[in-house]
């Protein structure tokens, strides 16, 4: 157990350091979490609302609020450690357990990505408590143990929808093998369809009053092709995907393992286990490669991030490892060495990254330079906090993140998008219109004033980045649209997004 969380610790400290360092500015996906977050909605236009909320509830963290998206990720992160090694510990012993989750290490879904807080992260902690409680109840029986699996599937679905293919091997797994079929003789799998049903039902009222909002977006997101072809090429490719994301994490089982891996022979009660991992490792697997196989969907390599928490311990189960306690050590150590190398990757990236690529990284982002600013101008005209902010949404939402007053945004008008300000709001509140001056139309100013006759265009201000300082400036367009400005009942332009 020590020797566990000495492991898990670590990881925690290292990853939330790294971004904490070197990345000036959020990653998109963090400044959205939040952005939404803010307006705690049952519902988004993207996807589900507990990550969301997750992310907003660890702004009251002091310091900031991007920083505590950082340490929540890998919370999440250590949420998965912990339920494989507890998993682990039914069939392995303790070393060989620290072992099966040390190798995870090596996973892009456990190591570089997860500095990037956004549904996956928060997904893959619930598979994982879920896989973990669903296990204990079926082996064990105990209600408290069903009522936990149906709390972690009612998160899962609550973080992201591909909790269908998880639900969906765990029904296969307790419908086709002899002793979970028992299960369902039990009050159990009842308790645990009551308890995330309960958990869900506000989300999908959300859902049906939206429109479906979220389905449409998956929809779009997996958009199939007429051609025959793809309903080969795009499975290929997710599998393909899926095996460079966990290649280090099988090359470093492979000093346990050796290079000619060999099935081991178990008693009955280690063998229920290892089939349980089986099903809960390779079953949500093998459903999204039917699913794009027979509709030719195009499926994200990122939907397989919450599919390995297990991986290790399956590879550990099924495989003879040899007994040795220095080859274990040596895997373990091998595997931080291994996440030590990825985390200076991430850390060198962030550092000269963007003086390699053409356009600037979002982390190298001045959202908080701008923010600033933002708040000088509007306390030059208003005594009152800021309400609203409109036009180019990661101009806002950079603002949002980093303004004291966390303003809402109404700044693409997209009917998929969320409506947080009412219509009268800008009459009433005031706000203040951004935009980048390189995208925005030549017309873009003129839309404004038309929208809104008292608004007082501003001189464009310039902003440098924060660490390519040799790269033209950020040009910013900025409005002041006083409170009680009349309002016309028109669509707000938003600016070309690059």
């Amino acid at each position: 157990m020590r020797w566990f969380w000495i492991f898990a610790v670590g990881h925690l400290l290292l990853w939330t350091a790294v971004p904490f360092f070197t990345q000036a500015n959020g990653p998109l996906d963090n400044v959205e979490m939040l952005n939404w977050g803010h307006e705690w909605q049952w519902g988004y236009p993207k996807h589900p609302p507990l990550p969301a909320w997750a992310a907003e509830a660890a702004t009251y963290l002091p310091g900031g609020p991007v920083w505590s998206t950082y340490l929540l990720s890998q919370v999440c992160i250590v949420g998965c450690f912990w339920a494989a090694w507890r998993l682990g510990r039914e069939t392995l012993s303790p070393s060989l357990a620290l072992a099966a989750v040390a190798v995870l290490e090596g996973s892009i879904y456990y190591n570089c990505t997860t500095p990037e807080f956004n549904n996956n992260i928060m997904a893959k902690a619930c598979w994982a408590m879920f896989i973990l409680f669903a296990y204990y109840g079926i082996a064990r029986g105990r209600m408290v143990d069903w009522g936990a699996a149906g709390i972690f599937l009612a998160a899962a679905i609550l973080s992201k929808y591909d909790a269908a293919l998880l639900l969906a091997a765990t029904l296969l797994f307790s419908s086709l093998h002899p002793r979970a079929r028992v299960c369902w003789r039990t009050p159990g799998p009842y308790v645990l369809t009551g308890v995330s049903l309960l958990l869900t039902a506000p989300h999908l009222w959300w859902l049906v009053n939206n429109n479906f909002a979220t389905l449409r977006y998956i929809a779009a997101r997996s958009s199939t092709s007429p051609s025959w072809l793809s309903h080969f090429e795009h499975p290929a490719e997710f599998l393909g995907a899926q095996l460079g994301a966990v290649a280090v994490t099988l090359i470093l089982a492979t000093i346990l393992l050796g290079w000619r891996w060999r099935f081991k022979t178990v008693d009955s009660s280690a063998q229920f286990t290892r089939t349980y991992l089986a099903w809960m490792v390779l079953g949500p697997l093998g459903l999204a490669l039917a699913y794009s196989l027979i509709t030719g969907a195009h499926l994200r390599s990122m939907w397989g991030a919450s599919m390995f928490t297990f991986l290790g311990v399956l590879l550990f189960a099924w495989l003879e490892a040899r007994p040795d306690p220095a080859l274990i050590r040596r895997t373990i150590y091998a595997s931080a060495i291994v996440g030590g190398i990825f985390a200076a990757g991430l850390g060198l990236r962030n550092m000269i990254g963007d003086s390699l690529v053409t356009a600037p990284l979002r982390v190298d982002y001045p959202g908080q330079q701008l923010a600033s600013q933002v708040e000088e101008i509007w306390s030059q005209h208003s005594n009152k906090p800021l309400e609203n902010l409109g036009g180019d949404w990661w101009l806002a939402a950079n603002i949002n993140v980093y303004h004291p007053d966390r303003p809402s945004i109404s700044a693409e008008q997209d009917h998929d998008l969320p409506a947080w300000t009412a219509l009268d709001a800008w009459r009433t509140e005031g706000g203040i219109i951004v935009w980048e001056t390189a995208t925005a139309g030549d017309n873009y100013e003129t839309q404004i004033k038309a929208l809104y006759p008292n608004v007082e265009i501003l001189r464009p201000l310039e902003f440098a980045w924060t660490k390519n300082q040799q790269r033209p400036p950020l040009r910013v367009g900025m409005a002041v649209v006083p409170p009680l400005a009349p309002i016309r009942t028109a669509e707000l332009p938003t600016p070309a997004q690059h």
